[in-house]
């Protein structure tokens, strides 16, 4: 029998896909997830059984439950640093597929800067602002991350007094915030890399993609993406993961520069990326990926390094967001669903999930005022 795995997550998109991915290959799947979260991926025909967690602080304690011997994966930021100090416990119990006793560092937004400044790579211009009046003082496009947990992913805007203005209300402090130049461009102009370093040989795997359009246009997570051939940006991440001496999963973001044709480093996670189900008919698994390397490394030994392809991934939910954003979108923009593609949500030999998804889609779609007024319309009975 093959040994399980427990997945630690969010119970959305990015757990769907390691559900699925080893569940189709016969390895029993047990997942973990917040009360508060989707929990899509528990609706999966590939989920052994689902465990909800009252909250963070409970998450130790919820994994002592299982049987020792599984592999643990865990698919977000916040659960990585929540799980990071019990990383000496866990790995007696469990084979870890994530870094979990370097997540603070791996996921601190000056340490990947200047990491990325010492490989040789560009960054752009980046502030980690103390008080109101520093971002006061910051002149130019800008784009502010949250560092730790937060309600949005990232907000755009002219200038500092701009800016500053948009956070108030979000956040308590900006201390909590890294503050970048916005490199001008398109979502298209985004390319990213997902990595996999083995734990027990030098090699990584390392497939390029990038992405078409964004759940806000500028500044979210991918809504339509695609596998391409992009060298430097494979040769930068291997570059990174090894600087920054990371094994396991490791995802790269860059964006092309048009003023000087350079990539400009944006961020890197030390964890699967919530698209990562683009690389799949490309011939890249993360998930299987880290179970032969704790299982089978002989089998990891015989897989490839680069993997071809030029398919196309579609998360319908944060397309149709994008679209409310972006109402007038050209006609080319649909061609990917025209073409070959991996679907986030929907799979034919799984589709409860994709019913609850469409469930939770149809909810948000009533409450958006101009998708909820056609849907009335049609809904509406007729005289």
């Amino acid at each position: 029998m093959k040994p399980a795995v427990v997945c630690v997550g969010d119970a959305g998109i990015n757990g769907l896909a390691t559900v699925r991915a080893l569940g189709r290959r016969g390895v029993p799947v047990h997942v973990v997830a917040l009360e508060s979260s989707a929990q899509v991926t528990s609706a999966s025909r590939y989920c052994k059984s689902f465990t909800p967690a009252r909250d963070l602080a409970s998450l130790p304690d919820v994994l002592r439950g299982f049987e020792r011997g599984a592999l643990l994966y865990v698919d977000n930021d916040p659960m990585l640093k929540a799980l990071a100090p019990h990383a000496p416990a866990l790995a007696r119990r469990f084979a870890l597929a994530d870094p979990l006793a370097d997540a603070e560092r791996l996921t601190d937004k000056s340490y990947q800067v200047e990491v990325a400044r010492q490989a040789g790579i560009a960054v752009p211009r980046s502030w980690f602002p103390q008080d109101w009046n520093e971002v006061l003082a910051l002149k130019g496009p800008l784009i502010a991350k949250p560092l730790g947990r937060a309600d949005f992913k990232a907000v755009m805007a002219s200038g500092g007094a701009e800016l500053a203005a948009r956070l108030r209300e979000r956040i308590a402090s900006p201390a909590e915030l890294v503050v970048q130049e916005f490199i001008e461009g398109g979502d298209d102009q985004i390319y990213a890399a997902l990595c996999y370093r083995a734990h027990r040989s030098s090699r990584s795997f390392v497939l390029s993609v990038r992405k078409l359009r964004q759940t806000v246009p500028g500044a979210g997570v991918m809504a339509v993406g695609q596998v391409v051939d992009a060298p430097q940006v494979r040769e930068m991440t291997r570059r990174l993961v090894k600087a920054a001496g990371a094994r396991g999963a490791f995802c790269t973001e860059f964006k092309l520069d048009a003023r000087d044709g350079r990539y400009q480093f944006i961020e890197w996670n030390p964890r699967p990326a919530y698209f990562h189900s683009i690389g799949w008919r490309a011939g890249f698994d993360f998930a299987w990926l880290a179970y032969c390397d704790h299982t089978d490394p002989g089998r990891l030994a015989s897989l490839p390094s680069s993997f071809p392809g030029e398919h196309y991934w579609i998360n319908l939910h944060a397309d149709l967001r994008n679209l409310s954003q972006r109402p007038r979108r050209p006609a080319a923009e649909w061609l990917p669903y025209a073409r070959a593609k991996e679907w986030a949500v929907y799979a034919s030999d799984d589709l409860e999930p994709w019913r609850k998804s469409m469930r939770q889609l149809g909810g948000w779609l009533f409450r958006r005022r101009s998708f909820g007024q056609a849907l009335g319309r049609l809904a509406a009975p007729r005289a």
